[in-house]
């Protein structure tokens, strides 16, 4: 196929556009994993007035049953504040205690800490509560961040380096290399994050875990391929396929042990 002005200014607003979204998706990270989700550990309270209050403090229960303290925070001693915390995987239950500015102490009753993303507790009366959640246009927004953050950013990374690795393999037309990364990359991180639920995958469990799918797409891609460049030799579409899932993850992970991801 030759190679013309018009081709190529197409093929750079393409890769100008991927670059653009990745760092849309890596650039407010932080931000993202505080946005309101009830799957995640994340758990915020909002205190109804705190300009009588001068400390907060979280307690959890532990595998035993027992409450200990668990996070201090000092008062805005504003109308409202809100705090987050992040509940520990092995903590069903929290409560609320608040030191007054007189000295007194006022502890919430618990609160189961799962299955809520955000609690009320209110100062006057002492009582802590699920918060009630109007889905309202920021709520929709909320939630449509913390879909981006969970799968928009491995899947837009993963197209720009795949997409990336075809070009020297000339793997014409490309549109295949996206739409089979689209279906691999969104089926693999919804089933960790469903596995991860259900069976609560942690450290070296989570790594083979995400190996044996790495595996799985690899197969799936492959055969893909096979069907769409039919007039390509096998050995050079496998040699792509395990080129292309070896550079999207290996860099994928080394940006989330640099922070960036």
């Amino acid at each position: 196929m030759l190679i013309t002005p018009r081709s190529t200014k197409r093929l750079g607003l393409l890769l100008a556009v991927l670059v653009m979204l990745c760092l849309l998706c890596l650039t407010p990270g932080s931000a993202w994993a505080n946005a309101p989700s009830p799957y995640t550990p994340e758990k915020r309270v909002t205190l109804s007035d705190t300009r009588n209050v001068n400390f907060i403090r979280v307690y959890v229960d532990g595998p035993d049953g027992t409450f200990y303290l668990f996070q201090t925070f000092e008062s805005e001693h504003t109308k409202q504040q809100s705090i987050v915390f992040v509940r520990p995987d092995d903590a069903a239950r929290f409560y609320v205690e608040v030191t007054m500015a007189d000295g007194t102490v006022r502890a919430s009753e618990p609160m189961e800490c799962s299955g809520s993303w955000a609690f009320e507790y209110n100062v006057r009366t002492n009582t802590l509560k699920k918060a009630t959640v109007g889905w309202n246009w920021l709520t929709w927004i909320f939630l449509l961040l913390s879909v981006l953050g969970v799968f928009g950013l491995p899947l837009i990374f993963t197209i720009l380096v795949e997409f990336l690795a075809a070009l020297p393999f000339k793997l014409k037309p490309y549109k295949h290399v996206v739409v089979i990364n689209v279906i691999t990359n969104l089926i693999m991180n919804l089933l960790l994050i469903v596995l991860r639920s259900f069976w609560d995958i942690v450290g070296r469990e989570y790594l083979w875990l995400t190996l044996a799918l790495e595996v799985g797409v690899v197969i799936a891609e492959f055969l893909f391929y096979l069907r769409k460049y039919p007039e390509r030799e096998m050995g050079t579409l496998l040699g792509y396929t395990l080129l292309a899932n070896a550079l999207s993850w290996g860099l994928y992970e080394l940006f989330r042990y640099l922070g960036f991801a």
